[in-house]
Order: C-alpha cells, then sequence, then structure tokens
C-alpha cells in the first residue's frame, strides 16, 4: 500500500515541473512499466547483440534500468517464495519499485524524445 502511494501519488507530484498528472499520463507509465517487466529479457539480448557487433554498451543509465526488472522479479520470486521473507529483500523490492516508476514518471511528464542519440 505504502508503494502504491509513494509511486503513483507522491512521486509524480515531486518529479518537475510539479503538476497534476492526467490519466492519460498515468496509463502511460503503468504501460511503460509493463512494457519493461516483460521485454526486458529481448532489451538484453539487444544490449548484447549491440556490445558484439559495435563493440559498444548503450548508455549507462539504459543499462541500469534495463537490469532493474530482472533483479525485482528474482526479488519478488524471494520474497513470495519464503514463509518469513528477509526485511532487505522487502526493502530492496520496494527501492527498486519505486526507482523504477521515478524513471518512469520523469520522461512521460516532461516529453521524451524518441529521434536522440
Amino acid at each position: 500500500m505504502i508503494n502504491f502511494l509513494l509511486s503513483w501519488i507522491i512521486l509524480p507530484l515531486v518529479i518537475p515541473p510539479y503538476r497534476i498528472y492526467s490519466l492519460r499520463e498515468l496509463f502511460e507509465v503503468l504501460v511503460w512499466q509493463g512494457m519493461g517487466a516483460v521485454g526486458w529479457p529481448l532489451a538484453l539480448v539487444g544490449g548484447f547483440a549491440n556490445l558484439l557487433l559495435q563493440g559498444k554498451l548503450t548508455g549507462l543509465a539504459s543499462l541500469l534500468f534495463i537490469v532493474i526488472y530482472p533483479i525485482m522479479l528474482l526479488l519478488l520470486i524471494l520474497v513470495l517464495s519464503s514463509k518469513r521473507p528477509k526485511r532487505w529483500t522487502l526493502i530492496i523490492l520496494h527501492m527498486l519499485i519505486t526507482f523504477s516508476f521515478a524513471a518512469v514518471w520523469y520522461p512521460v511528464l516532461n516529453g521524451y524524445d524518441f529521434m536522440g542519440e
């Protein structure tokens, strides 16, 4: 419940331009989060192919954003499979969820350019 409150209500209000978001923007954030949660294997394969073919990685921020989803999935499995989950797994899981929402809210609220670099 706290993560819902933080990621969907408070977080968009503290990211510049400090305004109330629309229902369309909320839906857009949820779609991007869903694509990240489902599409991370393809993104990792694409990053590895880019490394092999061009000899360089994409930006560090992009790589960290892609890697966050498998880590969240692993932590979720650890939390759900354990009868008494450890506090550190819960804390890290909630921090990563909040960070992933912040990383998606910022470009949605400020506009993003798909034609950049």
